[in-house]
């Protein structure tokens, strides 16, 4: 082993000397020992690596940081951001829109802290090395590749809860990548579009989207359970977003249509309510108010 090469194994040397047992680095820092210049810099590498972790762990990041990225791009492409082709198409949203367990990120924090303290697993710096690229590459695929065409993994075995319905709608639709599959003005066009697919559809819509232009639909999936979405340009509620889900997917009680469960959730306004067959959520920026007037 050369100088340069036992710099590149140094490299991913941690700061806290917990790998100065690892038999992949005892070459390495043999020759560190050895050679004046090698050593000052592996010296000067560890202290920035301590100094650099300490200053990482002290970023507290917004819970919502995620969302409002999302959000900021979705508002530069428009209301409906446009896939560049079938194939981009085909791959967006189910990522996005599945519901991670509000515990998951405590979970792997505990994982890598116990990981971390166990002395007696030793990793190789080629191995080590590529844990950060895979890690990196699965955070953009979990951003970029959002919507596959048949999603067979990640599937929950139950009931969705409502809120993870709404809030799956809403990741998705942030998404710069959202898209409708099928746009036309005629409602009923749009129905039929999802009866051919097999997706669950509205009887009967509240009566004042009865007449209303419709905008475009498509399937939307959020931890594995296929829905529907259907988009109304509303004249005086911008536009109105139709959830729809079949009622064994969804767990919660919820209204029926002529008196829908309405809340506030800072811009958006939603109703939620079921018929026999499905669930419904309707969503939009607008005033709870304004989208109670749709009822």
């Amino acid at each position: 082993m050369d100088r340069e090469q036992a710099r590149f194994v140094l490299q991913s040397f941690r700061p806290d000397g917990a790998d100065a047992g690892d038999p992949d680095f005892a070459e390495a820092l043999k020759l560190a020992l050895e050679n004046r210049e090698l050593g000052e810099w592996l010296a000067s590498e560890r202290a920035f690596d301590a100094e650099f972790a300490v200053a990482l762990s002290s970023v507290d990041l917004p819970g919502n940081l995620r969302e409002d990225i999302f959000a900021c791009l979705a508002g530069e492409r428009g209301d409906f951001p446009q896939a560049q082709d079938l194939n981009d198409a085909a791959w967006i949203g189910a990522l996005a829109s599945i519901q991670p367990p509000a515990f998951l990120r405590d979970r792997v924090i505990a994982a890598m802290e116990r990981t971390e303290n166990r002395d007696h697993v030793r990793v190789s710096v080629f191995r080590r090395a590529a844990i950060p690229l895979a890690a990196a590459a699965g955070i953009a695929l979990a951003f970029f590749i959002t919507r596959p065409a048949r999603p067979t993994a990640l599937v929950r075995s139950g009931p969705v809860p409502i809120e993870a319905v709404q809030a799956g709608f809403i990741r998705t639709y942030q998404s710069p990548l959202f898209s409708l599959d099928e746009k036309r003005e005629d409602h009923q066009l749009l129905v039929r579009h999802l009866q051919k697919r097999k997706l669950p559809c509205a009887d009967c819509l509240p009566r004042g989207l009865r007449n209303v232009k419709g905008i475009g639909c498509r399937e939307l999936v959020i931890d594995g359970k296929r829905g529907s979405l259907i988009c109304f340009d509303e004249r005086e509620n911008g536009v109105v977003h139709v959830v729809i889900f079949r009622r064994e997917d969804v767990c919660g009680e919820l209204p029926e249509k002529n008196r829908p469960r309405l809340a506030q959730n800072g811009d958006w306004a939603s109703a939620q309510w079921q018929d026999g067959e499905n669930v419904f959520v309707a969503i939009s920026h607008t005033q709870v108010e304004k989208l109670a007037g749709l009822f």
